[in-house]
């Protein structure tokens, strides 16, 4: 007999294409039926993939596919589904963090928290080291209609707000944003080519990460699957800059070198 997890773990991966390898899932695709009452707290109508305040966007669904980015949802409580997607903080650049978000093609009904998570140093097998993350209640978080979407599912975006004390120096980093459910539906984290990207990647560099413990994935590449994929998340924030006095404190330096250099000659 074969194993329900590895059959799972095969179509998890292309979770929305509906072909029989993925009939063990095909009662999960139903009409979702928040898209006549949008879930979460704070949560308001947006046509836009992207939200304001983004510093990276990885660009708006392709109408392609999705994977499964789910905790609590009709997989059981306690399950998990994370997909982790890389974006750049520019050299010479420090972000302040405010925000995170993922769009999702979403069934869950009662979503009533955020799971995000920021990571450096991933690799197939290896979570890499975790750098900032949380679960975010109340009125940190708000789910946002976005599209009416496809495969009987309406996108949403699932934003992590109202963050603080988190920055980040130039590097690549790897965001997941994981809504939490009550135990129904599903979600999915929506393909993306990289149309309305902010930043780098611009959805194009197919290094992105899934890791499950339903699905039997160990942060295994989405670049080993039949159809890989970029997805659609953002980070959302401000760029640090210097203040007055430690700009005059590195032209002081300039200065004193350049003297330096001049009493050498």
């Amino acid at each position: 007999m074969k194993n329900k997890y590895n059959l799972g773990a095969r179509a998890a991966v292309l979770a929305l294409t509906l072909t029989a390898a993925f009939a063990f899932a095909t009662a999960a695709f139903a009409y979702s039926p928040a898209a006549s009452s949008i879930p979460g707290a704070g949560s308001a109508p947006g046509p836009l993939g992207v939200l304001p305040g983004s510093l990276w966007y990885n660009g708006d669904l392709n109408h392609i596919n999705g994977l499964a980015n789910e905790r609590d949802s009709s997989l059981g409580f306690g399950q998990y589904a994370h997909v982790f997607d890389d974006f750049i903080v520019p050299t010479g650049q420090m972000w302040n963090i405010t925000g995170v978000y993922s769009n999702n093609y979403d069934s869950m009904t009662g979503v009533n928290s955020v799971e995000w998570s920021i990571r450096q140093g991933i690799t197939a097998g290896n979570g890499g080291t975790l750098i900032a993350g949380g679960t975010v209640t109340g009125n940190n978080f708000q789910v946002i209609f976005h599209n009416a979407g496809d495969f009987g599912f309406t996108e949403y975006s699932v934003n992590a707000l109202n963050l603080s004390g988190i920055t980040l120096n130039s590097g690549t980093y790897f965001l997941n944003v994981t809504p939490i459910g009550s135990g129904n539906g599903r979600s999915f984290t929506s393909d993306t080519s990289g149309a309305g990207c902010v930043g780098n990647p611009c959805g194009n560099n197919g290094n992105a990460f899934f890791d499950s413990n339903f699905f039997g994935a160990n942060y295994q590449p989405t670049s080993q699957q039949q159809q890989p994929g970029d997805f659609s998340m953002g980070v959302q924030g401000n760029i640090i800059v210097p203040e007055p006095a430690t700009w005059a404190l590195l032209g002081l330096g300039t200065l004193l070198v350049v003297a330096r250099r001049r009493r050498s000659a």
